[in-house]
């Protein structure tokens, strides 16, 4: 270990740093070879050479080092998922991409964009672990561009508020992702320990991780870690639309069945059945027979209770 401290490597490896930094892929790709050939032992030669190899070969012809970073960093989320990269490689990859947008851009700047690509500047801030910077920016992104903000953004919005200990607001971002799209949640940020544990206690009963991640919002609910605020009427054009669309379909798949289960739970959590045109309850006993019997189960018990 005490070699470490003087071996030349790490020189190369600081060079491929600041390569990495401006996007000279090829060039930090020839310093961390020469620092692997000083010291094969030098702590993340490998990883960091992994992200020049992915980098190179996912670059797109974009003009400006920004549309790069953000086209890169959705390859990244895509890798992931597909076993192209490892966590730890995105997240070393974000960490680097993250600096570059903020290092390079105006505070005025709310999102950076690649063709249809976004990446909210509040992310970048997310990936950095700056809560507070995080949490400012996520909250105007999710308020004053609710058009543009995904289900993800509020599960970011959701991971800087926890980071802060904000418990309501918190709670809030969640439920509108768990709701709105569970399979949009980021596990990488994700930091509720209590909802995480929900998940991987389904995935350890599922097989089906799909179906598992579909089943969230649901046991998180029953488990009652994740609170339905009563009156809170962000999802009822969702669930309304929703219907309409799934109405228009001979054969539903199970994912969206139980979407639209989770839609009209929270109708009837929130007490918004008076301002939606169907019988939310009826339509989850349609749904979904035999989960809709462990909900009204649970209600049940908590009116005992």
């Amino acid at each position: 270990m005490q070699a470490h401290l003087f071996s030349p490597a790490i020189d190369y490896k600081e060079q491929a740093l600041q390569h990495m930094a401006a996007f000279e892929w090829a060039d930090a790709f020839e310093c961390l070879k020469v620092a692997r050939d000083l010291d094969p032992y030098l702590a993340d030669l490998e990883l960091l050479a992994r992200l020049c190899d992915f980098a190179q070969q996912e670059a797109a012809p974009l003009k400006s080092s920004a549309q790069k970073a953000v086209w890169l960093w959705h390859a990244a989320n895509e890798a992931l998922q597909h076993r192209g990269l490892n966590e730890a490689e995105v997240l070393s990859l974000r960490r680097i991409l993250a600096r570059h947008l903020l290092g390079n851009s105006s505070r005025t700047n709310e999102a950076f964009s690649a063709k249809d690509k976004i990446l909210p500047r509040g992310v970048c801030q997310l990936a950095l672990e700056n809560w507070q910077a995080a949490h400012d920016d996520l909250l105007n992104w999710v308020t004053a561009h609710a058009d543009a903000a995904t289900p993800r953004d509020w599960g970011y919005f959701g991971d800087s508020a926890c980071a802060l200990k904000l418990w309501n607001e918190a709670n809030l971002a969640y439920a509108r992702v768990l709701f709105l799209d569970p399979h949009a949640v980021d596990l990488l940020t994700f930091r509720h320990a209590q909802l995480l544990i929900v998940l991987q206690r389904l995935e350890l009963r599922h097989e089906d991780k799909t179906f598992a991640r579909a089943l969230w919002p649901f046991e998180a609910w029953r488990r009652r870690v994740l609170n339905i605020p009563v009156g809170n009427a962000f999802l009822l054009p969702i669930v309304q639309r929703q219907r309409s669309l799934l109405g228009s379909e001979l054969m539903l798949e199970r994912r969206q069945t139980l979407q639209q289960f989770m839609l009209c739970l929270y109708v009837d959590q929130a007490k918004l059945q008076e301002r939606i045109s169907f019988n939310v309850r009826e339509e989850m006993k349609g749904l979904e027979p035999e989960l809709f019997k462990q909900y009204l189960a649970e209600i049940e018990e908590r009116r005992k209770s």
